[in-house]
């Protein structure tokens, strides 16, 4: 073969190396749009389902089988079904709630957090039963239910809810372990005031009844006749020690009295505390579940 006709055949080749290459390239660039199109539907088409939107989410899944070479994706089938799945399912709420069956709507819900644990709706859904329910039970006083219904709806509530339930378990937990009052202390010194003047007036008592005793045992002994005469000057020094310590106790007869006195009044007072309820005096501001809304409310008393 002549070098004339090799030269010839070569810028040829090359000719038509390089006219090929902007086809490779626009073919490479349509592959990487297609990609592109089928994750943008996608990651759509997640989030939708996330926050529970399955009619939203369901649309975007759909166009990512209408994307070129994507018509079969396994991944949006098996999402399109869990959408209608949850469609379903919101269906059947909204039928259980209509027709006040709310046990069933609650069951209804758990299924749907089983179908898509993430599903933000759902879960505000089963925060507002609980706490709807646990508003009605703190309204009629039934504390300790209503405690068990508010910790069921932080379980599935945001974090702003969260801090609404919050308080108001802390509210429940003052209510079923209120402070000692100050009635409380007043009850406890009736008590010692009553008790401790009884106690001191029984020790005068005893002491006065053991020296007079004492004095008469030292006069039968002193003088066994009666006759008023004491010849023994040490039998009439403890007769003359003996008639004055009895007389002292005597004298103490005046603060004996008072004691019981007090004493008394003492006993009356506690009595009359432990008979007589006092009357709920709540705060100025207080916490309580909204009537009109969920969450809660602030009321002031006068």
């Amino acid at each position: 073969m002549s070098k004339p006709l090799r030269l010839f055949i070569l810028c040829l080749l090359l000719t038509q190396g390089l006219s090929a290459s902007p086809v490779l390239a626009r073919t490479h660039s349509v592959v990487q749009l297609v990609d592109e199109e089928y994750d943008r539907y996608k990651k759509r088409g997640d989030d939708f389902f996330k926050e529970g939107k399955y009619q939203d989410a369901r649309r975007q899944y759909q166009n990512c089988l209408e994307v070129p070479g994507f018509e079969n994706d396994a991944y949006a089938k098996k999402r399109i079904e869990e959408c209608n799945t949850g469609l379903t399912l919101r269906q059947k709420v909204e039928d259980a709630t209509r027709q006040g069956q709310s046990s069933q709507a609650v069951d209804l819900l758990h299924q749907l957090l089983h179908l898509n644990p993430e599903d933000a709706i759902t879960m505000g859904q089963l925060a507002d039963h609980y706490e709807r329910e646990a508003n009605k039970l703190f309204n009629q006083k039934r504390y300790q239910e209503a405690r068990q219904n508010y910790t069921e709806a932080i379980q599935f509530a945001n974090a702003t809810k969260k801090e609404t339930l919050q308080i108001q378990i802390q509210n429940i937990e003052r209510i079923l372990t209120p402070k000692p009052t100050k009635r409380i202390g007043l009850k406890v010194a009736t008590g010692v005031v009553a008790v401790g003047a009884g106690a001191f007036a029984l020790l005068l008592r005893n002491d006065y009844q053991s020296k007079l005793s004492a004095l008469n045992q030292i006069s039968q002994k002193a003088d066994p006749n009666g006759t008023g005469i004491i010849d023994n000057r040490d039998l009439y020094r403890q007769y003359e020690d003996a008639y004055k310590a009895a007389e002292a106790a005597k004298q103490k007869n005046g603060l004996f009295t008072a004691c019981v006195g007090v004493a008394a009044v003492a006993t009356l007072a506690e009595v009359y505390l432990l008979v007589r309820k006092p009357r709920p005096r709540p705060s100025a501001f207080r916490w309580q579940p909204a009537s009109q809304s969920w969450g809660l409310a602030v009321r002031y008393s006068f």
